[in-house]
């Protein structure tokens, strides 16, 4: 793999996982050492994230990490929505019986609350459900759209308090999609995806707006 898309992976993972928080500032000179990567690899990683709308290029600063507004949130769980719903139609009668098990046993995985570790690596298991069901659609450029959009949600990771109760619930949302691909059902999948990204969109702005009339008092004070 060339140097710059590693250095590209790298760093878009640092961003996404919030190793590198929202609204912090960076340096070429501070990846290009936290990374062991050359400066001009770097540099082309950070072009094309500014490109994605991940970073930001700020005079005397270098570059800023994108912060998170309540319109992004908005934003990208209403397109997964259209995205995954028309995905999800066109893979209904791709997925096999070997595909929708490995989806149950995905489904099935969950996460401690207190370990970030775990809490990583479900998010990552969450983001393979939901490319497994793009990818069976057979459409290269919606499956790309619906990964995109997946990864940049990851970030919100942040900002969402994941409970036990969240995970139950994720995984009995996970389930109730995958009983409707099973059966073939259109107009359950439909409803079953929408409330699933939905109750995603409601649970992650309620944890954003608390954060950030949390942070208005303390700023008050």
């Amino acid at each position: 793999m060339p140097l710059a898309d590693s250095a590209y992976i790298l760093l878009r993972n640092m961003i996404i996982s919030g190793e590198l928080p929202p609204d912090s500032a960076i340096t070429e000179n501070s990846i290009v050492e936290r990374l062991a990567i050359g400066k001009t690899p770097v540099r082309e990683a950070m072009r094309r994230l500014v490109l994605e709308g991940l970073l930001n290029v700020t005079p005397r600063l270098g570059y800023v990490v994108v912060g998170i507004t309540r319109r992004d949130i908005e934003e990208i769980f209403q397109l997964r929505v259209i995205a995954e719903v028309a995905a999800a139609h066109l893979a209904m009668e791709n997925l096999d019986d070997v595909a929708l098990d490995q989806l149950t046993e995905l489904s099935a995985i969950g996460y401690d609350p207190d370990d970030h570790e775990s809490l990583l690596t479900y998010v990552g298991v969450n983001a393979e459900f939901h490319d497994i069901i793009a990818g069976a659609s057979g459409n290269r450029r919606l499956a790309d759209l619906v990964s995109r959009l997946v990864m940049e949600s990851r970030r919100f990771i942040q900002v969402a308090v994941l409970s036990e109760e969240h995970g139950r619930q994720v995984s009995e949302q996970h389930v109730a999609i995958i009983n409707a691909l099973r059966e073939r059902d259109a107009d359950a999948v439909a409803s079953t995806i929408r409330a699933h990204v939905e109750g995603r969109l409601n649970v992650t702005l309620e944890c954003f707006l608390a954060g950030v009339t949390h942070s208005s008092s303390n700023g008050s004070h």
